[in-house]
């Protein structure tokens, strides 16, 4: 009976250890982490300035940008590159302020208005400003003289003002017809100044522009002839001439 006990307790010891070995198994999770990863390119930049034709000049900027992206979820990857160009042109001319223009001839036919005395009107004619050239004479110069442009009442009433707008013109190789009650002239105009002042007498100077007497054919001895003129809304007026001889070459 007693060795029929022992048994029964192993047999329960043995049972209870089983159910033990056989009882909960510990918890196990597992997490899923998601990265996302961006990375930019820098810009490049790219300026480049080349000179235009007529004295201006172009700027050409050119500035490219490259970004990419990197998205990484689980074990898919997506990458994105997105690239962008952008180009900017910047033209500019630049005019020369003492470039040649063909001057506004006068109102023809123009009116002979000096008397004898009228060639005084213009006087002390000189040279200035004068470039010499490499072969001889001058490449550069203007002129100089005085002048009475005095003209208070020399216009009848119905022009609307009987005060005169004396301006002067010059011309290359010119001269003057005086056969008649007007006046023709020869030579090519090459030179207007816009009105000077009616009331009194005065020293005035005129540049003479290089290209006006190279359009003119001007090439050696070149007389310029100087006219003081009153505008008027028919025909203009001839108050007075001088003349000069300058030695002019193109060459520089």
């Amino acid at each position: 009976m007693k060795r029929t006990s022992i048994t029964l307790v192993l047999v329960l010891a043995l049972m209870v250890a089983g159910c033990s070995s056989l009882g909960g198994n510990s918890a196990s999770t597992t997490s899923k982490t998601s990265v996302s990863q961006t990375s930019t390119k820098a810009a490049d930049s790219t300026t480049t300035t080349s000179s235009a034709d007529g004295g201006g000049s172009e700027s050409t900027s050119t500035t490219t940008g490259e970004a990419t992206g990197t998205t990484t979820t689980g074990a898919a990857t997506t990458t994105t590159t997105t690239a962008t160009t952008t180009t900017t042109t910047t033209t500019t001319t630049t005019t020369s302020a003492d470039s040649w223009t063909k001057p506004k001839p006068p109102n023809t036919p123009l009116q002979n208005k000096m008397d004898e005395n009228d060639g005084s009107r213009i006087s002390n004619v000189e040279v200035i400003h004068k470039e010499e050239a490499s072969d001889g004479g001058y490449s550069n110069f203007d002129v100089a003289f005085s002048a009475n442009t005095s003209m208070k009442r020399v216009d009848p009433a119905e022009h609307g003002t009987v005060r005169g707008e004396p301006y002067f013109l010059v011309y290359a190789n010119g001269d003057l017809d005086n056969g008649s009650r007007f006046t023709d002239t020869s030579g090519t105009l090459i030179e207007r100044t816009p009105v000077v002042s009616q009331e009194k007498n005065g020293d005035f100077a005129i540049e003479i522009h290089p290209e006006a007497l190279d359009k003119a054919g001007a090439d050696g001895k070149v007389k310029l002839m100087i006219l003081l003129m009153d505008r008027d809304s028919d025909w203009d007026d001839i108050y007075g001439v001088a003349w000069v001889t300058v030695d002019y070459s193109s060459s520089e």
